[in-house]
């Protein structure tokens, strides 16, 4: 696959990247979901009034972290857990790296890895049972953002794409307008509301809200 091509050759020559425990997630397995509903809600009280982040509420949890991705961009997919025993996975960040480069530029960025807790937390928040998320954009290389945003007045210029820190995302069978507010809820990083494009805007930088009425 040319997925798994790209993969080989970009770990050949990069560097892998090792975070602390510190930003952690996991979704909750199905035989497990009774036994960790109450302390999921207790955590996530917690998250939402802005003492935790995503992964340290995931944290409190416990157990490895699993993400189901799909990019709309190039149909290539990821389903894998990303973080296990106290620390995430080098190899998992470096194929959701290549998953979320620019397929314009084909252009490899690296990913702020506090994005795949922000939605592991956020699956958790929807009860998704770790259904995939599809990907409308991910990183985007300065160029590319720069012919979007003179084509669009939607397109922030120094968006947090080109940093690696946002994703644009939907959920085939869920309500778009629930998952921006349950993001919102959470109060973690930027989210913005996008009707007429189907998808939510979910990033790692300062928490702001925009593009929703009510």
């Amino acid at each position: 696959m040319a997925f798994e091509r790209l993969f080989r050759r970009v770990a050949s020559s990069t560097p892998h990247f090792e975070a602390s425990a510190a930003n952690v997630g996991s979704p909750v397995e199905t035989s497990r979901r009774g036994l960790l509903t109450a302390g999921l809600g207790l955590v996530a009280a917690t998250a939402a009034g802005g003492l935790l982040t995503p992964g340290e509420a995931l944290a409190a949890i416990g157990g490895p972290r699993k993400l189901s991705l799909k990019n709309m961009n190039t149909g290539e997919s990821f389903t894998s857990v990303y973080w296990r025993d106290g620390g995430y996975v080098p190899d998992a960040l470096q194929k959701l790296n290549i998953l979320l480069r620019d397929h314009r530029a084909n252009e490899v960025h690296r990913i702020d890895p506090q994005l795949f807790d922000l939605l592991t937390a956020l699956g958790h928040r929807l009860d998704n049972g770790g259904a995939q998320i599809q990907i409308v954009s991910a990183y985007r290389a300065p160029r590319t953002n720069a012919k979007r945003a003179s084509e669009s007045r939607g397109v922030a210029r120094n968006s947090f794409h080109i940093q690696g820190m946002a994703l644009d995302i939907r959920l085939p069978d869920r309500n778009l307008r629930g998952i921006y507010d349950t993001a919102v809820g959470m109060k973690q990083g930027g989210v913005g509301y996008y009707r007429r494009s189907n998808f939510v805007h979910v990033d790692t930088g300062p928490v702001r809200t925009w593009g929703a009425k009510g």
